[in-house]
């Protein structure tokens, strides 16, 4: 995992799934903790900014499944908000011990902050001391665009923009999101620099993939054509986690690459034998560590996707490559992706 790129940070020593501790090296510390309905992220980012050595390194990841109960009115429960909140104190006592307090940052997903969740902002505020920032939709969009897709890329011996010629595509259970982003030149006569836009799309499924879906897809090709006529495709969220995760076990590269052939083989595989998909044969690993990996991200998956779950996702899947024409395109897996909004938003903060 060592070299690899997350949108521009360098992976190095980093654990992702799991605390690792950080080996003391020179430069600024920052973290951040996220809250999602179903995830507790924390990462921690070294900053250099010296001449020898200057960029962001992750030096820290964590990613912990917390399922937010609710009750009837749709409320997160007192008892599943004071679960939370110990659960952010621990990790913002493992980040502390690498960053100082102002550089520890705490924000919550717009889906999160939707439903409006006092008792768990109470609870968080009481236990730890911190305020929980929620993001808007766009603005996730735009950090997770950032933070999982590399700003250059090399094409044999030319480095070319691949942001600029690259789209983010997130799939979870019940909603498919994303973008890309877009650099923009002043009209003629104007002086001045181009600039970066951000596009971003959010289409729900509710777990169902029908007409509708469909449909709504079209309207977002129809007004964002850079979701058809990129020739990268970056693939994040639960459903394309499980695909590869069950698809290639002992592939635990940056960036899985993906085909349409393999995801509708995939599709019918699971249609026909959804038991023998979820449990694949691990004996062909001989690497020890390398099985017992691959044997945690797949408990992972069966821990966070039924067979039935798995299946509407991968419906999802299907109808989106079909839609934005994903046939003969490069196709990838961003391992790191769920880290994107997250370190682009301490990125941010480390900056100003």
């Amino acid at each position: 995992m060592g070299g690899a790129q997350v949108g521009g940070a360098q992976v190095g020593g980093a654990q992702v799934g799991g605390a690792q501790a950080a080996p003391t090296q020179p430069g600024e510390v920052y973290a951040g903790i996220e809250i999602t309905n179903e995830w507790v992220r924390a990462l921690a980012l070294r900053v250099s900014r010296n001449e020898e050595e200057s960029g962001i390194r992750l030096i820290y990841s964590e990613n912990i499944r917390l399922a937010l109960a609710r009750a009837g009115d749709g409320q997160i429960t007192p008892q599943t908000a004071k679960e939370t909140a110990q659960t952010v104190l621990k990790l913002l006592t493992r980040l502390r011990q690498q960053a100082p307090p102002e550089r520890v940052f705490l924000i919550g997903s717009s889906r999160l902050g939707a439903s409006r969740p006092e008792a768990l902002v109470k609870a968080i505020s009481e236990i730890t001391g911190k305020t929980l920032t929620f993001l808007d939709v766009e603005t996730e969009i735009q950090l997770s665009v950032a933070g999982a897709i590399s700003r250059v890329s090399k094409v044999g011996d030319t480095q070319i923009d691949n942001r600029n010629s690259s789209v983010l595509i997130e799939i979870n259970g019940d909603l498919t999101l994303g973008g890309y982003q877009l650099l923009r030149y002043p009209p003629d006569g104007v002086d001045a620099a181009p600039r970066y836009d951000f596009v971003t799309m959010t289409v729900p499924h509710g777990g169902v993939v029908d007409e509708s879906f469909r449909q709504a897809l079209r309207r977002e090709r129809e007004s964002k054509p850079g979701l058809v006529n990129r020739k990268r495709v970056y693939l994040t969220g639960s459903v394309p986690w499980a695909m590869a995760t069950l698809l290639y076990p002992e592939d635990q590269q940056p960036f899985v690459p993906l085909t349409t052939e393999v995801i509708e083989w995939f599709h019918g595989k699971l249609s026909r034998a959804p038991q023998e998909v979820l449990n694949p044969n691990l004996s062909f690993i001989r690497d020890r560590d390398l099985r017992q990996k691959a044997e945690s991200e797949l408990r992972a998956v069966k821990n966070a996707l039924t067979a039935e779950q798995l299946a509407a996702g991968v419906a999802a899947v299907r109808a989106v490559a079909s839609e934005f024409e994903w046939q003969g395109k490069q196709i990838w897996f961003a391992r790191f992706g769920h880290l994107g909004l997250l370190l682009s938003y301490v990125r941010l903060q480390a900056e100003k």
